[in-house]
């Protein structure tokens, strides 16, 4: 069985899901690459690690055990990642890279030590699919999680779904981070703890029952992400109009038209029917 109290944040980063985590009542192992981020963060919450509460890894998820080169991004510190690919896609967008070794290890040896949580948050630039990965190793899987969506390659989006169904999902929602500043927790909590939170860009937001939005099966769920997909190729990062005048004519129709904005996603997942949710 899952560990009921127990959530992975797969990518810490300055550490605001763990904390809305650990409001919500639940105990928290997380992973983090970036070595300043780490420190900031043991010093944020040393209470919590010392209660028990909170375990910090200070690693990048790898296919095996080690260091690895990882790569900081030197303006946004979201974006550091062990992907070349990454790389290339972050400088294009204007961004610089500075490359230090880091310890590695694959996700199989977190889940061996703390077993296999509730719920995982995976967004680690790049590797979340080595991530869904592991879980195939356990006959266990955790009840919900979710993941950054890719939005340039039909191949990498077709491989996360693919991933996420042969690990027993049958529920998803595709959850647009530029709107997590509308979202709010419901209450009475389905998740945990209530907490009144307010979520930015830089968070994930709410999580299993609680994540915003319907649950769909897995034809919607690809049908609206292909949507997505078309609409990120003309106007998301890197996209046909990325930089250009027409970006921004966009940018004020969707607002004025109160449509979605083009931004990050993430795919949330749920085992069990959609059709019983």
């Amino acid at each position: 069985m899952a560990v009921r109290d127990l959530i992975f944040d797969i990518g810490l980063h300055t550490g605001k899901d763990t904390a809305f985590y650990l409001k919500k009542g639940f105990r928290v192992v997380a992973v983090e690459a970036n070595d300043a981020l780490v420190k900031e963060a043991s010093q944020r919450f040393a209470g919590e690690i010392d209660a028990g509460r909170l375990t910090i890894h200070h690693a990048a998820i790898a296919e095996r055990e080690g260091t690895v080169d990882f790569f900081v991004n030197d303006q946004k510190d979201d974006w550091g990642t062990t992907s070349l690919a990454f790389v290339e896609r972050n400088e294009a967008l204007g961004t610089t890279h500075t490359k230090v070794e880091v310890p590695c290890l694959p996700l199989q040896r977190i889940i061996e030590r703390y077993g296999v949580p509730y719920y995982a948050k995976i967004d680690i630039e790049g590797a979340d699919v080595l991530c869904l990965e592991a879980f195939l190793d356990f006959d266990e899987r955790p009840e919900y999680l979710s993941i950054e969506a890719t939005l340039d390659r039909f191949e990498g989006a077709f491989a996360e779904f693919s991933h996420l169904w042969v690990l027993g999902y049958r529920r998803f929602k595709i959850v647009n981070q530029a709107l997590h500043h509308s979202v709010r927790c419901p209450l009475p909590a389905r998740e945990g703890l209530y907490v009144d939170e307010r979520f930015d860009g830089h968070m994930s937001g709410p999580f299993g029952e609680e994540a915003p939005g319907t649950w769909r099966d897995i034809e919607s769920a690809w049908h609206r992400y292909r949507e997505i997909l078309v609409d990120q190729s003309r106007f998301g990062a890197r996209g046909r109009y990325w930089n250009t005048p027409l970006r921004q004519l966009d940018d004020w129709w969707r607002r004025f038209t109160r449509r979605e904005p083009a931004g990050w996603y993430d795919i949330h997942a749920g085992r069990g029917d959609a059709r019983r949710s």
